[in-house]
């Protein structure tokens, strides 16, 4: 029987998400299906069908991300499954194809992910933008090498309360941090603030704490707490915490140590520029394992690079040979002004075999449009190609004064 490739009706939601459910090994359960009704937009998700069934999905976000001096609208991709009796037949690439062609024909220059399984994504032109730590101190190495004196207080606020006095301060923070997302007031709700029981996996529900410093709100955590058990004492985790000030922070990571019979205080997606571990009294006690974070798929050149600032003034010529956005096939020009701003047109007059200062993949586009990566790194790992002195220009015009992190999950 053939798949057929087609939009969700709202009728099959209940079945769609069973689907999800499988390969990601869970039983949906009406809160679940709930937030998922009230999470995507139906038109953006798509599913393939084989008979009365669904097979395989894939949706799509509508957000907006932080860029270097700037801000584009991007789809956050998420849900995208195969059902193990359906694999290698060829669906997942078909509906990558629909989704990269659709997001061509709305204008949504940029795509991103949080991959699963990371080798499948890089040969769709995703590359590894951000890297994050997870880190861990022992409660008996929680300590500031330079205690802070909290001037002001910290409040503890409902879910009601946080939704009102936490966006202002995430957003007079995020345009100076790639990566971070153009928070709406409804995703707050749906997606940052919203705890519903079945994904805390054992935890205390999120705790949100304000610190206000002369009056006013200067930074947030969202925490848990979970028990060991058997075991006295409990682990905080840290969802995220965010200032406008490393004074801010300091106070809050102060406020964090000192929470009464913790045994560990956790964060599993910090930035890897982070300075935490050179705020402690004993940096080598702070665990760190060095993951991916979100990976980034640029759709459309011309406007991607256009719509980013840079470092310095310069110019680069790069050729891209993308398979699944054919619109970004040939040698492209980057020109930037002395304000970092940058203007990107395709390069004419030039016959298709002539020699870029770069050779890219949309892979490795991803990997170092947030300033992420290095261009002199890559070479090296043989994910693009060109002449020490383009490469050194490239390092120079994508650098960025902190590096990105994305601290939502989707």
């Amino acid at each position: 029987m053939s798949v057929e490739f087609r939009s969700v009706r709202a009728e099959e939601i209940e079945a769609y998400l069973r689907s999800i459910g499988v390969p990601f090994g869970f039983d949906p359960n009406p809160e679940a299906l709930a937030r998922f009704r009230n999470s995507f937009e139906l038109e953006r998700l798509q599913a393939a069908v084989d008979g009365d069934q669904i097979v395989a999905t894939f949706g799509a976000l509508s957000t907006a991300i932080h860029v270097p001096g700037g801000v584009l609208p991007m789809a956050g991709t998420t849900v995208v499954t195969v059902l193990p009796t359906h694999r290698r037949r060829g669906i997942l690439r078909r509906m990558m194809g629909d989704h990269l062609n659709d997001l061509h024909e709305r204008g949504e220059p940029l795509a991103a992910l949080w991959a699963s399984e990371s080798a499948i994504y890089g040969r769709f032109g995703y590359g590894q933008a951000c890297e994050k730590a997870a880190v861990k101190v022992d409660k008996a190495y929680a300590r500031l090498r330079e205690p802070v004196e909290i001037n002001g207080t910290m409040r503890l606020l409902d879910k009601n309360q946080a939704q009102t006095v936490l966006p202002p301060i995430y957003d007079a923070v995020a345009p100076k941090r790639p990566g971070l997302l153009a928070r709406t007031a409804e995703w707050w709700k749906e997606r940052t603030l919203r705890d519903p029981e079945y994904m805390r996996r054992g935890a205390t529900a999120l705790r949100h704490v304000v610190h206000d410093r002369e009056d006013r709100p200067v930074g947030y955590v969202l925490y848990r707490t979970r028990s060991h058990g058997e075991s006295p004492g409990w682990e905080v985790q840290v969802v995220e915490l965010i200032g406008i000030d490393d004074q801010a922070e300091k106070a809050l990571w102060q406020f964090l140590f000192g929470i009464d019979l913790s045994t560990s205080i956790g964060c599993w997606n910090q930035s890897i520029d982070y300075p935490l571990r050179w705020w402690l009294e004993h940096p080598r006690q702070l665990e760190r394992k060095i993951e991916d974070g979100l990976w980034l798929r640029v759709v459309d050149v011309p406007r991607s690079l256009a719509g980013r600032r840079y470092a310095c003034p310069g110019s680069l010529t790069m050729r891209f040979a993308d398979e699944q956005c054919p619109w970004n096939n040939g040698v492209w020009r980057l020109e930037v002004d002395n304000d970092g701003v940058g203007h990107c047109e395709q390069a004419k007059g030039e016959p298709a075999s002539a020699k870029a200062d770069l050779e890219l993949t949309p892979q490795a586009l991803g990997m170092t449009y947030l300033g992420g990566h290095r261009f002199t790194a890559l070479v090296r790992g043989g994910l693009l190609s060109g002449s020490a002195d383009a490469l050194r220009r490239a390092d120079a015009l994508f650098n960025w004064d902190v590096l990105p992190t994305c601290p939502d999950f989707f």
